[in-house]
């Protein structure tokens, strides 16, 4: 069964990408595309409460800047800069409900955003290198 999330829910997870993935150099347009696609396929198999305790919680994020007193737009609106400070604030938090939802967030998003070699190798992975590295000198 294919899953399509509504425009809402794609947008905030592009904004949640954005922020999260935020570097000089990206991320690109197609990788947070990819991202969304990604997240997805992996919400379609799930169970019906699991899919929507995950958009419920998509949704929380949303509206976080209001909640907060942050902003009084949602966070797709927010610039990166802004969202990018909202997100510190809850990795902070010692509140769960802005906790727990953000810890499942970068884990997800962090799966399928670090498929790409090219992002790999921005963060200084080396690869197929490493290998080469770990069996020692020839």
């Amino acid at each position: 069964m294919a899953l399509t999330l509504v425009s809402r829910h794609r947008v905030v997870l592009r904004a949640l990408g954005a922020a999260l993935f935020a570097h000089a150099d990206g991320p690109r347009p197609e990788q947070l595309d990819a991202l969304v696609e990604g997240i997805e396929r992996h919400l379609a198999p799930v169970s019906a409460a699991q899919r929507t305790l995950f958009l419920l919680a998509l949704d929380l994020v949303r509206w976080l800047p209001v909640l907060l007193f942050v902003a009084v737009r949602p966070f797709e609106r927010l610039s990166v800069e802004q969202r990018v400070r909202l997100l510190e604030r809850m990795d902070r938090s010692n509140v769960s409900l802005l906790l727990i939802p953000l810890v499942a967030f970068k884990s997800l998003l962090s799966m399928y955003f670090y498929e790409e070699p090219s992002e790999l190798r921005a963060m200084g992975y080396a690869g197929n290198e490493r290998r080469r590295w770990l069996k020692g000198p020839s």
